[in-house]
């Protein structure tokens, strides 16, 4: 397969449920990028979210920002912890700092399908 049709998408599971949810994506696209035989997946995990905040102070790392920049896609999985906050009070939210970083104002989520 040429290297262009290799899609590299930057994971940044998130907190609690996001870590299952994103799994499940992963194996998901991994299975129709296998069926349709006509492009790859190269998924790199960067750490990111609340429990990330608690362990290193940071909720999301240089290293994951680096990583989201250079990625041609991001498989964000839900994030935040209501308990974890900053010393202002605010909620742990690197979804919205992707979102302002990157010009990104609306979570678009298309989806198709009959009307009943």
């Amino acid at each position: 397969m040429p290297s262009d049709n290799v899609f590299h998408v930057c994971v940044l599971p998130g907190d609690g449920i996001g870590t299952e949810v994103t799994a499940a994506a992963v194996e998901v696209l991994t299975a129709v990028s296998r069926r349709s035989g006509q492009f790859a997946l190269d998924f790199q995990y960067f750490a990111a979210g609340a429990e990330q905040y608690l362990e290193s102070g940071v909720a999301m790392p240089d290293e994951s920002w680096r990583g989201a920049e250079e990625a041609d896609a991001i498989l964000l999985g839900a994030m935040g912890l209501p308990r974890v906050r900053y010393d202002d009070g605010t909620e742990i939210t690197p979804q919205l700092d992707l979102r302002f970083r990157f010009g990104l104002y609306a979570g678009v989520r298309p989806v198709s399908g009959r009307r009943r």
